[in-house]
């Protein structure tokens, strides 16, 4: 009798919260709605659509796919097993001449005169 009488108290309880209108209006919501797109992109795993994205091929025929994310290019990677030895020579000297063309830094040559804008930070 006891567990029927909680029941009971359990579904009055239920029913009238259930009753009860709820104001949604100033609440925050949890789901990504178009006020949460308007602040940040959507992160997303994968797309609802398909984009139209060109597709570059390793002998550099181009035509033009769906894929799943917004792109403009795709570009297919070269098979390195499957070329000869003297490509892969090439490409690798090419790729190690990029690399140290991007750490050389050129020296800035510094000519600001101290004295010459003194007289804008000295009191008067």
């Amino acid at each position: 009798m006891a567990a029927r009488g909680n029941l009971l108290g359990l579904l009055r309880q239920q029913v009238l919260t259930g009753a009860a209108p709820v104001c949604r209006l100033h609440t925050s919501s949890w789901q990504a709605d178009s006020n949460r797109a308007l602040l940040t992109r959507v992160h997303r795993q994968a797309y609802a659509r398909l984009y139209p994205v060109l597709l570059v091929k390793q002998d550099g025929s181009t035509i033009h796919i769906r894929y799943r994310e917004p792109r403009r290019i795709l570009e297919m990677p070269v098979d390195l097993d499957a070329l000869s030895p003297e490509e892969r020579r090439a490409r690798f000297r090419k790729r190690e001449s990029q690399v140290q063309k991007k750490k050389e830094e050129p020296e800035l040559y510094d000519d600001f005169d101290v004295e010459r804008y003194k007289q804008f930070w000295t009191k008067k």
